[in-house]
């Protein structure tokens, strides 16, 4: 059993029993290889020597879509295009770049069977979004003048959290972690009229950084 227990671990490095000539010198050699390489063909975990990849967030870029009945389906939707405020999406993506720290063992890196997925490590400070044009909300004909701040009307889908918010209640919650999956934005008030809009998004994380970009200009209308 436990000649049978050492020729599984090598064979999981690829390396097959019956090239080695005695049963004494597979056994050694497996005692040296799990004393060195610490390698584990049994654990999926970060045990196997492989700590997880982290993400490290370099800038954010988006486009303006329309979404459908889910947010799986999106159209892109180019400069002067025409689309309902109930349809009309931003979709951000974060531009990340990935890092490993590798486990040194006895001297030797070991690497693990099965790496895990890539870790955020940084969190979102705030997510703002600015419109060129003058919104006017239908119905209380509230004014956002460009410039201002359009997140008392802007809800968020955020894949990473699996949430569907609004953009202030979910930028109120602590240790938002700065993912690289794409999130939706949206409106979530009709304007009074027809109205051609230009969006700026900024993206900013606990430690400093910050990212923006702006959408081609679309007519939202009611």
């Amino acid at each position: 059993m436990v000649f049978l227990y050492y020729s599984n671990i090598l064979s999981c490095i690829g390396i097959v029993y019956d090239t080695i000539p005695s049963m004494n010198k597979v056994l050694s050699f497996a005692l040296t290889v799990l004393l060195l390489f610490n390698i584990s063909c049994f654990n999926n975990g970060t045990d196997c020597g492989f700590t997880p990849q982290v993400i490290n967030i370099q800038g954010i870029s988006g486009s303006s879509v329309a979404v459908g009945n889910s947010f799986s389906n999106f159209v892109p939707l180019g400069e002067g295009a025409t689309v309902s405020y109930s349809e009309f999406g931003i979709r951000a993506t974060p531009e990340a770049t990935y890092s490993s720290e590798i486990a040194s063992v006895g001297g030797f890196q070991a690497f693990a069977c099965s790496p895990p997925p890539p870790q955020p490590t940084e969190e979102i400070a705030e997510i703002t979004v600015f419109s060129s044009s003058d919104y006017v909300q239908n119905l209380s004909n509230k004014v956002f003048a460009a410039g201002d701040t359009l997140n008392a009307i802007i809800k968020i889908y955020e894949p990473y959290s699996g949430r569907i918010v609004g953009l202030p209640d979910f930028l109120v919650d602590d240790d938002l972690a700065a993912s690289d999956e794409t999130f939706t934005l949206q409106i979530t008030a009709a304007p009074v009229q027809p109205t051609q809009q230009q969006f700026t998004v900024h993206y900013r994380l606990e430690n400093g950084e910050f990212y923006e970009f702006t959408t081609d200009s679309v007519t939202i209308t009611p």
